[in-house]
């Protein structure tokens, strides 16, 4: 059979449908709020979409999966009530390898990020779709589902079992819905998150120490300590702790670099993400802020482990506060609001990365990029846990996170095409 024609066949006539089952996606809020998101109706969408064709999804709340609140993996504090992941299978003729198609279908918080265009809205400008999700992530996910309805629809006779997979609460270092998933249905011969990576095939990603500090002192503008100086404030203590950062980057660049991060210039990189003191805005008074909050991502490498990362950063900031008594009164304090990222990565030589990688190169007419990704996410919990290979493969998507974010619509067709290939590559075909 003529893989690459089939691949080309079926998104020419699936193509327009693939489009707006994105841009209805982009439509339904579903964005994750700790403890709480509001994905329910983005995943009852897609359970509709399969069911119209023919398939069978079912749909679940992740923390009713027998074993999954007393896994070790597992952490609390979340709610799934109303927040349901969503399975699907074609189980294939029999003889072929098994993988899953996964996903997370939930966003960040909106924020009170600009946008120049409806961030709800799924407009198209100049080949690009916009909206808040279309990159992160539900343009590789909308392709996916639709593809998947097709495979069934058109009767490919795939060999082995094929599953598609929609989470919830991946965002916030959510990924108790990806371990819930497994569990579930348990391992398969492979996976691909159809997360955005710009056509790249990433087999690794980084891990994460997220940590909250919170800083306290000082009063009003007008008061003085006893020494007839101004009081101490959190905004000072916040400034000598982002101006020492350097320090605890230093530490950092000292740790063993697998080969496969050596070629980023900052391969465990320290990155303030949130800052916080005294508010904005005519209704807040004005004041020093008695209390401060910083948001800090200390990104971590395959092979390093929570304690270690963890004990670095204590180390810092013990020296922190001693060199710094005048402004540090006490050492502020941690708080862990979101798990531990395991580093994980699949060997760039398994099966499953050079399959995709000719499966690009049969469409594109060149091999794509096969690297270690630049962020954290949900992989580990495959790879890790559940010891299974998984990659990160999925169209170009500009400004995740932020205002404008946008998915390149040509990139999404030739990712199409790309995975319908390599779906019937390594699950074979009767």
């Amino acid at each position: 059979m003529d893989v690459h024609g089939l691949a080309c066949d079926i998104v020419d006539r699936y193509w327009d449908e693939i489009v707006q089952v994105v841009r209805d996606l982009v439509r339904i809020p579903s964005q994750n709020k700790p403890p709480v998101g509001e994905e329910k109706a983005c995943q009852e969408y897609i359970a509709r979409y399969l069911e119209r064709r023919g398939l069978s999804p079912a749909l679940y709340e992740p923390d009713q999966v027998p074993g999954m609140v007393g896994h070790p993996d597992y952490w609390p504090g979340r709610s799934y009530k109303d927040r349901p992941n969503l399975t699907a299978t074609l189980p294939g003729r029999g003889g072929g390898r098994s993988l899953l198609l996964t996903g997370h279908c939930d966003t960040v918080a909106l924020g009170d990020n600009v946008w120049s265009t409806p961030p709800f809205g799924a407009e198209i400008h100049d080949g690009q779709l916009y909206g808040l999700g279309s990159a992160d992530m539900k343009g590789g996910l909308g392709a996916t589902m639709v593809l998947f309805a097709a495979l069934a629809q058109e009767h490919v006779p795939l060999q082995g079992k094929l599953a598609f997979e929609s989470v919830v609460d991946e965002e916030e270092a959510g990924v108790n819905s990806t371990l819930a998933g497994r569990l579930r249905d348990g391992p398969v011969d492979g996976a691909v998150i159809v997360e955005s990576t710009g056509l790249e095939i990433h087999h690794a990603a980084r891990g994460a120490l997220l940590i909250n500090f919170y800083f306290s002192g000082g009063g009003t503008w007008l008061e003085v300590g006893k020494n007839g100086r101004p009081k101490l404030d959190a905004v000072a203590q916040i400034g000598v702790f982002i101006t020492h950062l350097d320090e605890l980057r230093a530490v950092r660049r000292q740790v063993p670099v697998p080969e496969i991060y050596r070629s980023y210039p900052d391969p465990a990189p320290v990155q303030v993400t949130k800052v916080y003191a005294g508010g904005w805005g005519s209704e807040v008074p004005i004041a020093v802020p008695p209390v401060g909050r910083i948001e800090l991502i200390v990104q971590a490498l395959p092979g390093e482990e929570r304690t270690g990362v963890l004990h670095q950063v204590e180390k810092w900031l013990d020296r922190l506060v001693a060199q710094n008594p005048a402004v540090f009164t006490s050492r502020p304090r941690m708080e862990f609001a979101r798990r531990w990222m395991h580093p994980s990565a699949t060997p760039a030589d398994h099966p499953l990365v050079t399959a995709l990688r000719q499966s690009m190169a049969q469409v594109t007419g060149a091999a794509p990029m096969v690297r270690a990704g630049a962020y954290n996410c949900d992989i580990w919990a495959l790879q890790r846990t559940f010891q299974m290979p998984a990659v990160v493969f999925g169209p170009k998507g500009t400004n995740s996170h932020a205002a404008d974010e946008h998915l390149d619509l040509a990139s999404l067709r030739t990712f199409a095409e790309a995975l319908l290939v390599f779906i019937c590559h390594w699950c074979g075909i009767a």
